[in-house]
C-alpha cells in the first residue's frame, strides 16, 4: 500500500442516529476504519451531539454534522434509505450513494407518475457503491446511465469461530426483528408437532455483537427470514460459526443460499419451511455426519467470498479509481 498516491480530500460518511443493531450502519463504520488505516481521511457524520454506535465495538472517527463544511475537494457518501431528496445535503460537493440494499431505494417516493424526484440523476451524484450483484443490476435496470460498483460485503471469522454441529446445543436461533409473524408460525408448526420437545428456540435481537455471536457458536440451526435483504449478515454469520441454516434468501443473498451447504426457502413459504426444519432435526438425531459436511462447505465459501481482506481490496479499489477521476488532483488539472 505504501505505493499509492493517497490525496488529501476528506470523506464524509452520512450515518443515521440509531444505536439498535443494523448491519449497514456497522458497515459504514467498518468502511471509514479502512480508509483511515490506509491513507485516507474519512469520517462518520452523525446530527446527534456527541452520538456513536455503541452496539458493535469501535473507535471510528465520528464528527457532528453541524460542525463540518465540506468544500469542491471533499466526497460526502449518503445510505440509500435518505429518501429521494438525500444528495440535496452540502449542496456542491461530490456525492456517493452507498446502496446497501435496492430494496430500499425507493423509500420515502411518491405514487405520483409525473414525479420524477430523486437522488440518483443528482448533478452531485459521482456513483453509486452497492455490495451484491442483485443491486447492481436492480439500480442499472431504472437508471442505465449510473456508474454503479460493486465490492463483497465482509463477515468477521476472528469473532464468530466455527463449532462442530456434534458440540452445538439442541438450540435453534433465528434474528427476531425479521419478519416475525413468519418466525411465529414456523416455531409454532415445530412446536404444536413435537419437534421442539428437546430443542429450545431463542430470538436473537437488541443484543451486542458478541452476545450474537455467543448465541450462534451454541445453536445447532439457525433459521432466516430476512427478506428484500441485499446482504444476509447474519445467516453468513450463522454459517461461520457452523449452524445449518435455512430459510429465506432475501433476494439479495442468493449468491449465498446454495443447496449444497444451505436449505433456501422462497419467502412466505411457511409449510416448507417448517418441513425443512424438522426434516434437518431428524437428520441430525439419526446422522449428524451427513450434515456435518453442509456446515464445513457453508463455513469455507463464507470465509472464501466475504473475507475482510477482500472487502479491504474492494474499498480500495473503488476509492483509489474514484479519486483518479474525480479528486483533488483531478479537479485541479480540469480545464
Amino acid at each position: 500500500m505504501a505505493s499509492r498516491a493517497i490525496p488529501v480530500n476528506t470523506l464524509y460518511f452520512i450515518c443515521p442516529d440509531d444505536n439498535r443493531p443494523a448491519g449497514g450502519i456497522k458497515v459504514l463504520y467498518r468502511h471509514v476504519d479502512i480508509l483511515n488505516r490506509n491513507g485516507y481521511q474519512a469520517a462518520i457524520v452523525h446530527k446527534k451531539k456527541e452520538f456513536r454506535s455503541t452496539w458493535f465495538e469501535n473507535q471510528t472517527r465520528v464528527e457532528l454534522h453541524s460542525r463540518i463544511q465540506p468544500d469542491r475537494f471533499d466526497f460526502v457518501v449518503i445510505p440509500e434509505v435518505f429518501g429521494p431528496r438525500l444528495a440535496d445535503v452540502f449542496p456542491g460537493t461530490k456525492k456517493i450513494i452507498f446502496n446497501r440494499n435496492a430494496y430500499d431505494t425507493f423509500i420515502g417516493y411518491s405514487l405520483d407518475p409525473r414525479d420524477l424526484t430523486t437522488a440518483y440523476h443528482h448533478p452531485d451524484l459521482v456513483r453509486v457503491l452497492v455490495v451484491s450483484e442483485g443491486s447492481r443490476r436492480y439500480l442499472t435496470r431504472v437508471f442505465p446511465d449510473l456508474n454503479v460498483q460493486r465490492i463483497h460485503g465482509s463477515v468477521d471469522a476472528s469473532l464468530f469461530p466455527f463449532r462442530e454441529l456434534t458440540d452445538k446445543k439442541p438450540l435453534i436461533s433465528f434474528w427476531g426483528r425479521e419478519h416475525r409473524e413468519d418466525a411465529v408460525q414456523v416455531v409454532s408448526i415445530l412446536k404444536f408437532r413435537g419437534v421442539l420437545d428437546e430443542l429450545d428456540a431463542v430470538s436473537i435481537e437488541d443484543v451486542s455483537e458478541r452476545e450474537v455471536a455467543a448465541v450462534l457458536e451454541r445453536s445447532l440451526i439457525f433459521l432466516s427470514f430476512g427478506f428484500r435483504d441485499d446482504f444476509p449478515s447474519r445467516s453468513l454469520e450463522a454459517m461461520l460459526s457452523g449452524c445449518l441454516v435455512v430459510g429465506y434468501h432475501g433476494m439479495g443473498g442468493r449468491e449465498c443460499f446454495n443447496p449444497e451447504w444451505s436449505w433456501p426457502i422462497e419467502a412466505g413459504d411457511i409449510i416448507n419451511f417448517a418441513t425443512a426444519t424438522e426434516e434437518i432435526i431428524n437428520t441430525f438425531h439419526k446422522s449428524p455426519h451427513l450434515l456435518q459436511e453442509k456446515a464445513r462447505k457453508a463455513r469455507d465459501f463464507v470465509t472464501r467470498e466475504y473475507s475482510r481482506d477482500r472487502e479491504e481490496r474492494d474499498v480500495l479499489a473503488f476509492w483509489d479509481d474514484l479519486m483518479f477521476e474525480h479528486g483533488r488532483d483531478a479537479i485541479a488539472e480540469a480545464p
